[in-house]
């Protein structure tokens, strides 16, 4: 070949990488893992429509992003998923819902960090209808990091989408039926659930109603949501342009085990890759991934303002509220105390100090007109006990 010919390839070569390169997010001494609802995709009839394009774009992001597991939504064509796990390589590996529908869910892997445990089941299948015909996957696996080995159960699921009362409605009772399994068969495990949730936590995309989560929000020494800042931000993971800047619908689950290890402030959206590639949301997927990292050798965790304990001394109504917020909490003994209402950042939104007093019950109302949407965390400390407690602020 002619050497002026070579460096042009090599120029083109060069310059087709250099679109493809995707930041790396994953470290090699933690555990890394993402969602990505990849809009349709092997189905250029509904999704994105150069199909060449959407294959290559997404094998860059899972090749090298770091990312241990994926949870994918979405996988129109289960041939081209077999044909990325070929091209991925020998490291990777993927599982892929069995039912029939057109939009199926499954989880790709790096088997130098991922190894199964068993085989994969889809679990609540005799509630079908509820989960819109796409029954969450669960894997059981070994997570094996430089320093630790640990076991970790990862479910994906893909809920009912569109803003109208009765997918509203499903997606709550899929939410009871997913929070009632894990309640009690898996009260002490380590549980990573992540997927499209298609809806909001501090209200639902519907009405403005509580969140179909609300459950989970509710019930915060067992569950939080890593995603939850990204949606108290709202800083959307749904793209209907390129500025991603639609609802938070994608997000991540996690049992209170897995608090511990969770990277304060490591889970964010993936909008990196409205850089890397031009018109991203178009050609690639109508949704950005979200992530998070777990560090299994951390002495401490540093614990979200979002995690506390429910208690009922103390109450606030309503809930979700508007402009003004009234808390209700009962004291076991006379004593001065401080009332402090914080944002997810930890940052205090308002607070007041109480004197001793001997009537128990104590009740104050708030405005909170100027206030953002969002999650907040009301706490009462008195002497020794603190009482927490979680409430939200819709438009």
């Amino acid at each position: 070949m002619p050497r002026c010919c070579a460096l042009l390839l090599a120029g083109l070569l060069i310059s087709s990488a250099a679109a493809q390169t995707v930041p790396t997010l994953g470290t090699e001494h933690t555990l890394d893992v993402a969602t990505w609802n990849i809009e349709w995709f092997g189905d250029p009839s509904n999704g994105p429509d150069d199909d060449a394009q959407q294959f290559e774009r997404v094998k860059a992001v899972i090749q090298q992003s770091g990312i241990d597991l994926w949870a994918v939504q979405e996988i129109a064509d289960a041939d081209d998923f077999d044909r990325l796990l070929d091209e991925l390589g020998s490291d990777f590996a993927g599982v892929l819902a069995t039912n029939s529908g057109q939009q199926r869910i499954g989880f790709i892997y790096d088997t130098r960090t991922v190894q199964l445990n068993g085989s994969p089941q889809h679990i609540l299948e005799s509630f079908d209808y509820d989960f819109a015909g796409r029954p969450p996957l669960q894997i059981s696996t070994r997570i094996t990091l430089p320093d630790t080995t640990v076991t970790v159960l990862f479910i994906t699921v893909h809920m009912k989408a569109f803003s109208d009362r009765t997918s509203y409605e499903r997606r709550q009772s899929a939410s009871s039926r997913l929070k009632n399994r894990l309640d009690f068969l898996h009260p002490a495990d380590r549980v990573v659930v992540l997927g499209d949730f298609n809806d909001e936590l501090g209200r639902s995309t519907y009405l403005g109603l509580p969140s179909p989560y609300q459950n989970f929000l509710d019930d915060p020494d067992d569950y939080y949501f890593a995603s939850l800042p990204l949606d108290a931000q709202d800083l959307g993971t749904y793209c209907s342009s390129d500025a991603c800047s639609g609802s938070t619908l994608d997000h991540i689950l996690i049992t209170d085990e897995m608090l511990p290890p969770l990277v304060d402030g490591a889970a964010d959206r993936f909008l990196a890759l409205t850089s890397v590639f031009s018109a991203y949301s178009s050609t690639t997927s109508d949704h950005l991934p979200v992530y998070a990292r777990f560090d299994f050798t951390r002495a401490t965790s540093v614990t979200p303002p979002a995690v506390v304990s429910a208690s009922p001394t103390l109450t606030a109504y309503p809930n979700p509220f508007t402009d003004v917020l009234t808390l209700r909490y009962h004291l076991d003994r006379p004593e001065a105390g401080r009332v402090a209402i914080y944002d997810l950042l930890g940052r205090t939104v308002w607070q007041d100090a109480f004197a001793v007093d001997p009537e128990p019950t104590r009740t104050v109302t708030i405005p909170t007109g100027t206030w953002a949407p969002g999650v907040y965390v009301v706490r009462v400390t008195s002497g020794t006990d603190v009482h927490s407690r979680l409430v939200t602020r819709v438009r």
